[in-house]
């Protein structure tokens, strides 16, 4: 059995975090027992890591694209930034015309924008030859985004609440050696969304509806709530395949929305229900 495979089953069947620990435990047993068969331990991890940060690769992209478009009119290519060779196409999106300065929302957006394509670059070089492509993204997905400075905020807050929940849960399962680099591209983007939420609460932005049963909306939506945090005071957690659901717009896919052709890597399909609260 490939190490890929027995990880992959684990994160897409795992919707809380105490079931998610104990089954790392029990997959870590596993590796453990292949390595006396012959199979290296540290290999085993290492491709596991690659698989993992290639599929946060993917939300990179989609990010660098949505802010960089947003904030330009331009894509990433066009731009003139590194997207790795045959790349594929972004279509959608336009440049937002920010005028609020109220909550700093032009400069930042612009600040944002350079730190995804900086995640993007350090995961190209991270990652080396064993990089996706880049994948089609569609940034009309959601059918909003760059018609006004607050569907902006409003979908910037959805990519960056998604990311956080994505590499929370991404990081348990990467070895020592890549895992002080998750946690910092996890706390940029755990301070990007902060900021998004304050200045949707400021502006009275209504972000309703909510993606799913993990998604917990900022004021003026959910009143109590500036922080996208459950009751233990933790973030939450989205698996590979339950961040496809939302990322294709549905459950068993294996492309659509944001994605018109699917995420490249190992993780492709979306997961059977949406995440729910921890």
């Amino acid at each position: 059995m490939k190490t890929r495979g027995m990880i992959a089953e684990i994160v897409a069947q795992t919707s809380n975090r105490r079931s998610f620990v104990k089954k790392l435990g029990l997959a870590a047993s596993a590796i453990g027992a292949m390595g006396t068969l012959g199979e290296s331990t540290a290999s085993a991890q290492s491709v596991a890591d690659t698989e993992i940060l290639n599929f946060a690769l993917n939300l990179e992209f989609l990010e660098a694209e949505f802010y960089t478009v947003a904030t330009t009119g331009k894509t990433l290519e066009q731009a003139g930034y590194n997207v790795g060779s045959n790349p594929g196409p972004t279509t959608g999106g336009k440049q937002v015309s920010f005028s609020n300065s109220l909550v700093f929302t032009s400069a930042v957006a612009n600040e944002i924008a350079a730190d995804e394509r900086a995640h993007v670059e350090l995961l190209l070089r991270v990652l080396g030859s064993s990089a996706i492509q880049k994948p089609a993204i569609y940034l009309d997905a959601l059918g909003f985004g760059f018609g006004s400075e607050n569907d902006f905020l409003k979908l910037a807050r959805i990519l960056e609440d998604i990311g956080v929940t994505a590499y929370a849960s991404a990081a348990p399962l990467l070895s020592s050696a890549t895992i002080g680099t998750a946690a910092r591209i996890l706390a940029a983007e755990a301070q990007h969304v902060a900021n998004l939420r304050l200045q949707i609460a400021r502006l009275n932005i209504s972000a309703a509806p909510a993606l799913d049963g993990a998604d917990i909306l900022p004021p003026p939506s959910n009143p109590s709530q500036y922080f996208s945090l459950n009751s233990k005071g933790l973030c939450e957690m989205r698996t590979p395949p339950q961040v496809l659901y939302l990322a294709y717009g549905g459950p068993n896919l294996s492309a659509g929305g944001f994605f018109p052709t699917g995420a490249n890597g190992y993780f492709t399909y979306s997961a059977n229900s949406p995440a729910a609260l921890d």
